[in-house]
């Protein structure tokens, strides 16, 4: 069976998500697939621009607008920095005048903030805001109308590439975002937005071109350091991936970077160190729920799945209305059989279309490798034919197979012209900074960006420091020593035979 083309998550559940400004970019893309999360992304371009408004990596951004002298800001210079400074002052000023009434200065403050520094889209993209909230049109039918009707303003463009991207027309997301960048070349937020919609497509050769050229633009972009580990986990390169990820959380810190780092971990077999990350405080509803999985997994791999079934918690009342992927969890406690858990996922497919039965297969097939049945290899080549390509479970089939000696143990795809092109972010770790103090002293402007790139693929988080790396056992094979935290978390054992 083929593999959908786009659903309402990526690989990273996560990973476009923690990738986007505004949202997170993390592997299962979460889009909401209702146009009233542009407005609510929206939003965030209209808030005031705190004086803290990250600058280039060159330097910090002064604390107040007089920071930037007005001699300084006539006309745009040869220095970028300066011109930026000069747009950061600009854009400070026009929120003063929008919250006393006279939208007209603000307006004109923000076009001239665009003209220093036309790379930033984010002074673009606020004054089209204003412009639509002020004629009561900051709705879907009115970006879609008035985009049409200025197709050149840059502004309305990404507005239109950001509402496209929340509907999941990927196709409209690209080619707004490629409009701009004909006239824009330099501008990281198109490259993030095209490379997000086409993560989102499942087209990774496509995303892998922007990402690069957003990284030589950018080196320590949070958001692109995350849409290259997707593409890096997709290659088999997890080293790489996870110094991404790990540099990314220590120069911008999201939610829902536990998860991307300890399911990377997972992916390496560093099962001791994933069940570690995963137990941070994970997010409410159905993502906290994969939280829970991927480390009873990780538990389970280094200390056997009975004693890992406590982390699973209790087991659902009968008759409980339950949300994917609940019903995982009663298959691991024995609670229902195979075939109860994908006539679940069936049913949760039909109404969400999220192609749960594929990731039901890799669950399926974790449980056969834990108990050493004999249909996990099948299984995982299954989930990953069925999978979307930027789903956690595709890149989990995908690491069990290829440990397996199913699958050559990587191949040199698209992540590999990121790291090679010109100007792209080290891979090794070293390249992390040496605290996160410095890491966000030097930290690139992050735009306030809608759902846009991160949005559009996985899933982020926030993180302390990470435990020392521990690699651990094979495939299926069980540790003598429960991981951290399995001890404390054996509880009511699973059934063994299903």
């Amino acid at each position: 069976m083929a593999a959908p083309a786009a659903r309402g998550k990526i690989v990273h559940r996560s990973a476009v998500r923690a990738a986007t400004p505004g949202p997170t970019a993390t592997h299962r893309m979460t889009l909401a697939p209702c146009a009233l999360r542009v407005l609510l992304a929206t939003g965030l371009w209209l808030a005031p621009l705190p004086a803290s408004a990250a600058a280039p990596a060159s330097a910090a951004a002064p604390a107040s607008a007089a920071s930037a002298p007005a001699h300084a800001c006539t006309a745009p210079v040869a220095d970028r920095h300066v011109n930026q400074q000069c747009a950061l002052a600009f854009a400070r000023q026009s929120d003063g005048e929008r919250a006393a009434g006279h939208d007209d200065a603000a307006l004109a403050l923000l076009a001239r903030a665009d003209r220093f520094a036309p790379d930033d889209l984010r002074f673009a993209i606020t004054r089209a805001g204003l412009v639509l909230k002020a004629r009561g049109a900051l709705t879907p039918a009115g970006i879609e109308a008035a985009a049409r009707a200025a197709p050149d303003d840059v502004g309305l463009t990404m507005m239109h590439a950001e509402l496209a991207l929340v509907q999941k027309n990927f196709g409209q997301a690209a080619e707004d975002a490629g409009r701009v960048l004909a006239q824009r070349p330099a501008a990281l937020q198109a490259y993030q937005m095209r490379a997000s919609a086409n993560l989102g497509r499942n087209d990774y050769e496509a995303a892998a071109p922007d990402v690069a050229r957003a990284l030589q633009l950018e080196p320590k972009s949070p958001d692109m350091l995350r849409l290259r580990a997707i593409l890096r986990n997709g290659d088999g390169d997890h080293e790489g991936a996870l110094a991404d990820y790990r540099l990314a959380n220590r120069l911008q810190p999201k939610p829902d970077d536990p998860f991307l780092i300890g399911a990377t971990q997972f992916l390496q077999h560093r099962f001791a160190d994933s069940a570690t990350t995963l137990a941070r405080h994970a997010p409410a509803g159905a993502q906290g729920t994969y939280w829970t999985l991927w480390r009873y997994l990780a538990l389970a791999r280094t200390a056997g799945p009975l004693q890992a079934s406590g982390s699973l918690g209790p087991a659902s009342a009968p008759g409980a209305a339950l949300v994917w992927p609940a019903q995982v969890i009663d298959f691991y406690l024995g609670r229902i059989d195979a075939a109860t858990l994908l006539a679940s996922a069936r049913a949760a497919e039909a109404a969400d279309d999220l192609a749960q039965v594929c990731e039901a297969r890799f669950y399926m097939a974790e449980d056969a490798l834990l108990r050493r049945r004999g249909d996990a290899l099948a299984l995982f080549e299954q989930a990953r034919k069925e999978c979307p390509r930027n789903f956690h479970e595709y890149e989990g089939a995908l690491a069990e197979l290829r440990a397996a000696g199913v699958l050559p143990a990587a191949h040199a795809g698209p992540a590999a012209a990121v790291a090679s092109a010109p100007g792209a972010a080290p891979t090794a770790s070293a390249a992390a900074p040496a605290s996160a103090a410095s890491a966000a002293a030097a930290a690139p402007a992050s735009p306030a960006s809608p759902a846009s790139a991160a949005s559009a693929v996985r899933r982020a988080g926030a993180g302390a420091s990470l435990p020392a790396v521990d690699r651990a056992s094979a495939p299926g094979a069980v540790a003598s020593t429960p991981a951290p935290g399995a001890a404390a978390s054996a509880g009511a054992p699973a059934d063994a035979a299903r």
